[in-house]
């Protein structure tokens, strides 16, 4: 069975279609891997513009922090993943 949580998810809307999300990280600090929450996700979104990432002027393509209900399950790793955004 399905385990369903609300979380905050960095998402990336490509043409107002969500792509890609992300909801855990590892830790930069303890290495571990955590649940991102809002201040990690607003981390990650500043690390992307950091890099080089420009949400598109028109918003049709852009990274956002949502606080959103998930589907979560076990990668390959047995990290905790958000398989899909509900």
């Amino acid at each position: 069975s399905a385990l369903m949580e609300v979380m905050f998810v960095l998402l990336l809307y490509m043409n107002d279609n969500l792509k890609e999300w992300m909801g855990h990280w590892e830790n930069p600090s303890t290495g571990q891997w955590v649940e991102m929450g809002m201040s990690g996700c607003l981390s990650m979104k500043r690390t992307l513009k950091r890099n080089g990432w420009k949400d598109t002027a028109s918003g049709k393509t852009r990274f956002t922090c949502e606080k959103r209900t998930v589907e979560l399950k076990t990668n390959k790793e047995g990290n905790i993943v958000v398989a899909k955004v509900l």
